[in-house]
């Protein structure tokens, strides 16, 4: 029988770049924007990543990630509330140093070239899209756009590329198990708001299992979540990161009630069918799915999972070689770091 990865490849190196559906036009922000409205633009706009413009907006400097938003909302946190935080000695990075983004940064551009952007042509295999999304980057670019959007006729983001594939991995049986990241990051629903998004800066992570006093999960907090925090048009700003981790999510929860939005988690077990929680991921818009144990959450399996499973052992060299990077625009060898969803 043929192996999921083997059916993977051969499919994906059936198709290119410019098969893939454009499902909305690229979002950017531009590099004098300031860090705050640029994150909150993200969370506005539902999405996890954005090219970052030059002024000019002739090319891309960058990549601006909600990972990364974690950090910077501690440090503004800590800094309006220098003596006024309860949570404090909860955080996972009490008494270190972080290296964090500064409360008072304002340079996005700085910001942007951590997570070097990736545009590829239009011809290039999906296999090497699939394996470039592997490498933890939410997005990556694909040429022949208008100016106006510096040159980019779409960003491809994870779940487009699953969405397109998935109907076709229906018979090849792989447990989950085979492609979870494990152990889970978890934060007691009970603990202050702050805690938690320390714990996706400092774990470098995208998620976290909100578990209640028996180690159950119950919730799902995520770089999502930010927008709590940020505030958008259908939910007001929501600062106070010493409240407990439940009561901020139940903002999240009451504002989804009412605009009929997504319930706050899905699981699966470990020996499920591969092939059918990525359907549920596709089909819930979901960017993870807990994998659980008698109600106890013992492993992840996020989209950048999915991928490194379905396209392991990506050529980096070969990946380099078929796309234009933010990193050779300024002469340097960044990645975008695989870091876990």
């Amino acid at each position: 029988m043929t192996s999921i990865q083997e059916h993977f490849k051969q499919l994906m190196e059936q198709h290119q770049c410019k098969d893939l559906p454009i499902e909305r036009d690229p979002l950017l922000v531009t590099e004098s924007m300031h860090p705050a409205e640029a994150f909150k633009f993200l969370a506005e706009n539902g999405i996890r990543a954005c090219p970052v413009a030059s002024e000019a907006g002739n090319e891309i400097v960058g990549t601006l990630d909600l990972r990364d938003s974690c950090g910077y909302i501690v440090e503004t946190f800590l800094t309006n509330n220098p003596k006024g935080t309860t949570a404090l000695s909860k955080m996972p990075s009490f008494g270190k140093s972080r290296g964090y983004i500064k409360a008072t940064a304002t340079d996005l551009k700085e910001i942007s070239r951590v997570r070097p952007f990736h545009v590829f042509q239009p011809d290039v295999s999906l296999l090497v899209i699939a394996q470039a999304l592997a490498t933890g980057s939410h997005i990556i670019g694909i040429s022949g756009g208008p100016d106006e959007k510096a040159g980019l006729s779409r960003v491809v983001t994870q779940g487009m590329l699953l969405k397109f594939v998935a109907p076709a991995l229906s018979n090849t049986p792989t447990p989950v198990k085979a492609a979870m990241t494990t152990p889970v990051t978890s934060i007691r629903v009970t603990d202050p708001v702050l805690k938690g998004f320390d714990l996706m800066a400092s774990k470098h992570v995208s998620s976290l299992a909100a578990v209640d006093e028996n180690g159950m999960i119950i919730h799902n907090m995520s770089t999502s979540d930010v927008r709590i925090f940020f505030g958008t048009s259908e939910l007001e700003a929501v600062t106070d990161l010493n409240m407990p981790l439940e009561d901020f999510l139940a903002k999240k929860r009451a504002s989804g009630a009412k605009h009929k939005t997504m319930a706050p988690i899905s699981v699966c077990k470990e020996d499920d069918d591969l092939s059918s929680v990525v359907t549920k991921l596709v089909k819930t818009g979901y960017h993870r799915v807990w994998v659980v144990r008698e109600k106890k959450p013992v492993g992840v399996l996020s989209l950048t999972d999915v991928f490194k499973k379905l396209a392991p052992s990506g050529d980096k060299d070969k990946i380099a070689q078929s796309c234009r990077t933010t990193s050779e625009d300024r002469g340097e060898n960044g990645e975008s770091g695989g870091e876990m969803e």
